[in-house]
This record gives structure tokens, C-alpha cells and sequence, in this order.
């Protein structure tokens, strides 16, 4: 399968007045970003699908409740069969935390998705 490529703001990427794709392992980190940019309830289309901000916003957010939304929410991806690893870094002083996930897909692929900035309350 293939996508259109976004960048880190959601725009789509041209080279060279071309559009550009992207497959494989990094179509389905892409998605999953995607997915962790999407607030549940966002979509009208699919209301559940995204992450639960009111899990990970606010000045009590511990960084178990942080993971458990973000695993939540790539298991939406139909193709992400397990997350294998969630790490939070928080910046509490910019309000910010960052997110690494390593996750295994159906077909056996390890997908990475590194540097994921939310804010945090």
C-alpha cells in the first residue's frame, strides 16, 4: 500500500513539483502519526478514532496514563498488531511531551515512530 507523504504539519510533500509517496513501514508510521494528531471525537466520520486528549492533557497526567492512550490509539491502525513500547518524555517546564513508539504490524514489519510532540497541559 501506498499514501501520499505528509510532513511533520500534516502538508503534502512535493519534490520537484512532484508529489511524493510513501509505503511500506514508514505508510504505516505515517498513519499512526496521523492517528496520534487526531483528537477522538474529531472526525465526523469516525467519531472514536484518535487519541483521547483528556487522558493526556492536564497537570496530573502520569506517564502510565499517557502510554496507555497512545498504545490505545495505535491499535486503531488495523495493521499495527502489537505495541511493543511507549516512551514519554516530558517537559514540564514547556508544557510538552515527547513521544517514541516501537510497534510490530501484521506482516511482521517493526514499525518506529519517533518524536511525536503533544502538549500536555
Amino acid at each position: 500500500m501506498f499514501a501520499l507523504r505528509v510532513d511533520a504539519f500534516g502538508d503534502l510533500v512535493l519534490l520537484d513539483g512532484e508529489l511524493q509517496t510513501v509505503s511500506g513501514p514508514e505508510e504505516i508510521a505515517q498513519g499512526c502519526r496521523l492517528t496520534l494528531g487526531t483528537r477522538a471525537g474529531e472526525w465526523f466520520l469516525d467519531p472514536v478514532h484518535g487519541l483521547d486528549f483528556d487522558a493526556i492533557i492536564g497537570k496530573d497526567v502520569s506517564g502510565e496514563s499517557y502510554r496507555d492512550a497512545i498504545a490505545a490509539a495505535l491499535l486503531q491502525e488495523p495493521r499495527i498488531q502489537t505495541v511493543d513500547e511507549v516512551t514519554v518524555v516530558f517537559d514540564r517546564a514547556e508544557r510538552t511531551a515527547k513521544v517514541h513508539v516501537t510497534a510490530s504490524a501484521i506482516n511482521g514489519d517493526i514499525i518506529t515512530i519517533e518524536g511525536v510532540e503533544t502538549v500536555v497541559g
